[in-house]
C-alpha cells in the first residue's frame, strides 16, 4: 500500500519531527536575519540624524548671514504723515522730517462728449513727458522717457475706442471715461508721479489741422499753448514732485516712496504737514537678534538630544540607543561640540559664546543667559555678528568685503593694490552733426560690455552737442544699456558704467555712426590688480579675490577708489554658525560621513540579503532530504508493522490448532 501522507502508514508524526528538526536548522538564518534587522535599524537612526542635522542647518543659515545682525527699526513720531523702514544699512540716530508737498500724477481731460460711441476723428497721437515751467511757460522733455505714438483709425475713433487703445498700449498713461451726469469725459492720467512726468500730446490729425478743437486734434495738449490752439484738454490735477525737508535739507523726489534720500531708509509720505516736524528714529533691532540667538540655542539642543538618544547607554540593555558605540555618530557629536568650544580669532572684544550668555550645561546642552546677551548687544553690537556669522572688516573705508568661501581662513590680511580698475570708453574723432534727419542719420548701433543695442535718435536740429548728448543718453537709458554720455572737446564720448577688462564700448554701425562719431577710438577697461596676504590675487573688474591654496582663498574684496600701494588690512572672522553651517554641509554632502556610512549600510544589507538567500536555499534542500528520509522510514515501519501483524496472526492460529 502506497503512503500518500507522512505518518499515515506507520503512525509516526513525521510533520512534527521535520518541523522540529528544521527549527534547529534555522539557527544560521536567524542569526543573519537579526544582523540585517540591526543594520536596518541603524539606517533608520541615521535618517533621523540626517533630518535633525538638516533642521539644525536651517537655523544656522539664518545666523550665518551677517545681515541678520544688522536689522534695524525705523519709527515715526506720526505715522499718519510718514512711515519708514530700514534695510539695515542706515545710520542709527534721529532725523527731523517736514513734508512740504506730496507727489502726484497729472490728470488731463477732454471736454464733455454726449456719446462714447460717436466718431471723433482719425490720425496719430504722440504722447511724451517732461517738466512744464508755468513761470517761463516752457516744456522741457524728460529724456529718460521716449515718446510713444498711437494710431487712431475708423475702427477705434470713438471715445470708448480711444480709451481702450490707450490702455492697451504701453504709452505711460491710462485712460478712463467719467460721466458727469450730462456728458462723458475722457480722463488721461500719467502712470508716474513727479513734475518731470507732465503729459504732452501732439496730434497728426487727418483733417489737416493738428491744433484746433475739432477732429482728433481735440486731444492735442501742449501746456505752453492756448485753449483751442493746441492746449485742448483741461488739467484736472497738476504733476507734482514730493518735497520734504530732512534735517533742514530740502529733498525733491518724483514719488511719495522715497528710498534714496537717506542711505538704507525708505520713507513713505502720506500727508502734507509743513509746519510740524516728524521725528524719525532708526535703532538696532535687538529683539530680532535675540530671537535668532534663542532659536540657535534651541536648534543645537534639539540635535544634541537627538544624538544623545541615538547613542545613549542603558545598563539594563533595554533602552540603549540604536547607535550606541557607533563611531561615526560619536564623531559627528564631537565635531559639533569642538567647533562651539573653540575660541574665535579676529573678532575684536568678543571671542566666545559665553561672552554673549551662551554656555554648555552638564548634560551637554546649551543655555542662554538673556541678561548677559542684552548687555553684550548694548555694549558690543558690532561684535555680536562676528560671533555667529562670517564677517570681514577693512581698515580702508574704500575697501569692502563682498563674500568668502568655505576655504577662506579666519585671519588678518594685508592688501596691496598695484593697478586700479578703469572703465571702457569710446571717444568720437569728430564733432557731431547736430542736424539729425529721420531715416538719414538717426540710427546708431552700439556694443556695450558685450551686449548689442540699436538706437534711434529723435529727428531734430539740436542747438549744441550737449543737447544731442542728452538725447543719446536718453535712448541709451531707455534701451537698458549701462553707459554714460559726456562731451569732451565738443565731441561725444561714451563710457561704460562697469569696470574691468570686459568693459568695452564700440560703434558697430547705423546710418548715423559717421555723423556722430566719425572714426572713434575705443579703450577697454582694465581689472584691478594687487595682492592679498602677500600673494598675487585674482583681479576682476573692481574686485580682488584671494588666491587658490592661500589662507585668503575665496576672500572677495571690492575696491571703490583710492590709490595704488598698501591699502591697510582686512580682518576676516568665521563665526560659530558659519563654521557649523560649513561642517553640516560637509557631513550631509555626497562624500560626507553620513553618506559614506549609509553606503556601508547598503553594502551590508546587500551582503546579508545574499546570505539569507543562501541559507533559505540550504534549508529547502535539508527539509526535502528530511522528508524523503522520514517518508522512507514511515514506509519501512509500516511494512514491519504489517509483517508483525501477520506473524502475530499466524502464531495465534498455530497456537489455537495445537490446543485443538
Amino acid at each position: 500500500m502506497a503512503i500518500t501522507s507522512a505518518g499515515i502508514g506507520s503512525g509516526l508524526d513525521v510533520e512534527s519531527i521535520v518541523t522540529k528538526l528544521m527549527s534547529a536548522e534555522q539557527g544560521p538564518l536567524n542569526s543573519v536575519t537579526k544582523q540585517k534587522m540591526a543594520v536596518q535599524s541603524k539606517v533608520s537612526a541615521y535618517g533621523t540624524l540626517k533630518s535633525g542635522l538638516s533642521t539644525f542647518q536651517t537655523a544656522l543659515k539664518g545666523l550665518s548671514d551677517v545681515s541678520k545682525f544688522n536689522t534695524q527699526t525705523a519709527s515715526s513720531s506720526d505715522s499718519t504723515v510718514i512711515s519708514a523702514s530700514s534695510n539695515g544699512k542706515a545710520t542709527v540716530g534721529s532725523y527731523s522730517v517736514l513734508v512740504r508737498q506730496l507727489a502726484q500724477q497729472q490728470k488731463i481731460a477732454l471736454p464733455g462728449v454726449a456719446s462714447i460711441y460717436t466718431p471723433i476723428g482719425t490720425g496719430t497721437m504722440t504722447i511724451s513727458f517732461g517738466t512744464h515751467d508755468s513761470t517761463g511757460n516752457t516744456f522741457t522733455a524728460n529724456l529718460d522717457k521716449s515718446a510713444k505714438s498711437l494710431n487712431i483709425t475708423s475702427a477705434n475713433n470713438t471715445l470708448s475706442g480711444i480709451r481702450d487703445a490707450i490702455n492697451a498700449g504701453d504709452l505711460g498713461v491710462s485712460a478712463s471715461i467719467v460721466n458727469d451726469g450730462q456728458t462723458n469725459r475722457l480722463v488721461i492720467t500719467s502712470k508716474d508721479s513727479g513734475a518731470a512726468n507732465s503729459i504732452k500730446i501732439s496730434v497728426n490729425d487727418n483733417d489737416g489741422n493738428n491744433t484746433d478743437a475739432t477732429g482728433l486734434s481735440q486731444f492735442a495738449y501742449d501746456p505752453t499753448l492756448t485753449a483751442g490752439a493746441g492746449k485742448n484738454l483741461s488739467e484736472l490735477q497738476a504733476a507734482k514732485s514730493a518735497i520734504v525737508d530732512i534735517d533742514g535739507v530740502t529733498v525733491t523726489k518724483p514719488s511719495n516712496t522715497v528710498n534714496d534720500a537717506l542711505e538704507g531708509i525708505t520713507l513713505n509720505l502720506f500727508k502734507i504737514q509743513p509746519s510740524t516736524v516728524v521725528n524719525l528714529t532708526v535703532a538696532r533691532d535687538q529683539t530680532t537678534v535675540e530671537k535668532s540667538i534663542t532659536d540657535f540655542v534651541k536648534a543645537f539642543n534639539d540635535i544634541n538630544n537627538s544624538i544623545r538618544n541615538l547613542t545613549k547607554y542603558d545598563p539594563t540593555g533595554q533602552a540603549s540607543g540604536v547607535l550606541l558605540s557607533d563611531a561615526t555618530a560619536r564623531s559627528i557629536s564631537t565635531q559639533i561640540r569642538t567647533t562651539l568650544s573653540s575660541a574665535l580669532t579676529s573678532n575684536g572684544t568678543i571671542s566666545s559664546l559665553s561672552q554673549v550668555g551662551v554656555s554648555f550645561q552638564k548634560d551637554g546642552s546649551l543655555s542662554l543667559d538673556s541678561t548677559k546677551l542684552k548687555t553684550a548687544l548694548q555694549n558690543n553690537p558690532d561684535s555680536i555678528a562676528g560671533i555667529f556669522a562670517s564677517v570681514g572688516k577693512a581698515s580702508d573705508s574704500q575697501l569692502s568685503v563682498i563674500s568668502q568661501t568655505t576655504n577662506t581662513k579666519a585671519g588678518t590680511y594685508a592688501i596691496n593694490v598695484t593697478q586700479l580698475p578703469t572703465q571702457g570708453n569710446l571717444l568720437a574723432s569728430v564733432m557731431p552733426n547736430l542736424n539729425i534727419t529721420q531715416g538719414t542719420n538717426d540710427q546708431l548701433n552700439l556694443k556695450i560690455n558685450g551686449v548689442s543695442y540699436s538706437l534711434t535718435l529723435p529727428a531734430a536740429i539740436y542747438s549744441s552737442a550737449n543737447d544731442l548728448g542728452a538725447a543719446l543718453q536718453s535712448r541709451i537709458s531707455v534701451a537698458g544699456a549701462q553707459a554714460a554720455v559726456t562731451i569732451v572737446g565738443g565731441k561725444l564720448q561714451l563710457t561704460s558704467s562697469s569696470y574691468g577688462s570686459s568693459s568695452i564700448v564700440t560703434v558697430t554701425g547705423g546710418n548715423g555712426a559717421s555723423d556722430l562719431f566719425g572714426s572713434p577710438s575705443s579703450v577697454s577697461g582694465v581689472d584691478t590688480a594687487g595682492t592679498i596676504n602677500g600673494v598675487a590675487a585674482i583681479g576682476a573688474g573692481r574686485t580682488l579675490r584671494g588666491a587658490t591654496s592661500d589662507a585668503s582663498e575665496g576672500l572677495l574684496i571690492s575696491i571703490s577708489g583710492g590709490a595704488t600701494g598698501d591699502r591697510g588690512t582686512v580682518s576676516f572672522s568665521k563665526g560659530y554658525a558659519s563654521q557649523l553651517n560649513s561642517l553640516v554641509d560637509s557631513l550631509l554632502g555626497t562624500d560626507g560621513l553620513i553618506s559614506t556610512r549609509n553606503d556601508g549600510f547598503t553594502s551590508s544589507i546587500k551582503r546579508l540579503t545574499d546570505q539569507q538567500t543562501v541559507q533559505q536555499d540550504r534549508l529547502t534542500v535539508i527539509e526535502k532530504r528530511y522528508r524523503i528520509q522520514f517518508t522512507a522510514l514511515d514506509k519501512t515501519v509500516s511494512t514491519l508493522q504489517s509483517t508483525s501483524s501477520f506473524l502475530t496472526q499466524q502464531i495465534a492460529a498455530i497456537t489455537a490448532n495445537s490446543k485443538a
